[in-house]
């Protein structure tokens, strides 16, 4: 009968020096597994960390450039709407036509005594007391030698009553002399006049609307029946007169150049399209002293925005309340051109 006996096994070859020497470089290996695995997650992390950061300061510098995106629209916006261009007194020179219109209408009465007259004979002629009518027939002629016309001096050139061919031809017997300036025949038409002009102006009111219908009469004979009905319609003739002349002297002394105008025009000229419109169609008056009359500074108002192509590309650019205070500015010129109807 067999016998199971233990044993202790203490040992073995085998194992000690075949199988253990293999554990021991796979655990070595797998420590360099291990060792590679963490170092590729710790790239890994850090190379996300560095996509994170990436990614949060692109989305911090769009959202800041969307803000001030945002600021810029609400400023321009803002600008657009409630500021006031630097350029605002020459976008309107609305501010002294009052000025000018009253500076123009005291003019008219220094003129119909006959100061602010050049011509010595003209200034004569329109100063002194009414004369006899053949008198007063001689003062015109020899006002006239001054406005000679070519016709005349074929008739009768080289006397004292037409020297020569006058460079304002017919300034005093034509009505042009008031509307457009005494000038040669076919002459653009001048707003604004010079002296030579005025007194052309002047000559043909005295010829067209102050006649000499007698002498004034003296101490002596106001005092008797027949002095006192020639006064009274001589009193008549000269209510009838100024009716004729009034309106004349209101269009000479308007077209006169008036300093009145000088600061404004000025500040116009800032604009560069009313620059533009001033050099193409100011009176040469104007663009030699930088005065214009009156009727060129009204003219001048309402030609730059209306006949002035350049004034399109200033529209183009206004918006909101810029543009909203041109259309009243326009209107309000409007009202005021209509009020000196």
């Amino acid at each position: 009968m067999a016998y199971v006996q233990p044993v202790a096994v203490t040992g073995s070859v085998p194992i000690e020096t075949q199988v253990m020497p293999a554990m021991g470089g796979l655990q070595a290996t797998l420590a360099e597994i291990l060792t590679t695995e963490t170092q590729i997650g710790t790239a890994i992390v850090q190379a996300s960390d560095k996509q994170v950061a990436v990614i949060s300061e692109a989305a911090r510098a769009q959202r800041e450039a969307d803000i001030f995106g945002r600021q810029t629209e609400r400023l321009e916006r803002a600008r657009e709407q409630y500021s006031v261009a630097d350029s605002i007194c020459s976008e309107s020179a609305s501010g002294v036509a009052a000025t000018v219109g009253k500076v123009s209408r005291a003019q008219t009465a220094v003129l119909a005594s006959g100061a602010g007259v050049g011509s010595a004979v003209v200034q004569k002629t329109i100063a002194s007391e009414p004369v006899a009518s053949r008198q007063g027939g001689y003062r015109s002629a020899a006002m006239h030698a001054q406005y000679c016309t070519q016709s005349e001096s074929a008739q009768y050139g080289g006397t004292d009553l037409c020297p020569q061919v006058s460079s304002l031809p017919g300034g005093d017997i034509e009505m042009r002399s008031l509307i457009d300036g005494a000038g040669a025949v076919g002459k653009a038409p001048d707003l604004t006049f010079n002296q030579d002009q005025v007194d052309a102006g002047m000559a043909y009111m005295k010829n067209s609307a102050r006649h000499d219908g007698g002498r004034a009469p003296g101490k002596g004979d106001i005092q008797s029946a027949t002095g006192r009905e020639y006064q009274g319609l001589m009193t008549q003739y000269k209510a009838i007169q100024s009716a004729a002349t009034q309106p004349q002297l209101d269009i000479i002394a308007a077209s006169q150049a008036n300093p009145a105008t000088q600061e404004a025009l000025q500040e116009a000229l800032q604009n560069p399209s009313a620059a533009e419109y001033f050099a193409s169609t100011g009176s040469q008056q104007a663009q030699r002293t930088g005065v214009m009359s009156e009727r060129e500074f009204e003219a001048f108002e309402v030609g730059r925005r209306y006949a002035n192509t350049a004034y399109e590309t200033d529209l183009q650019a206004l918006s909101g309340d810029n543009l909203m205070r041109e259309l009243v500015r326009v209107q309000s010129l409007g009202n005021w051109l209509q009020l000196g109807l």
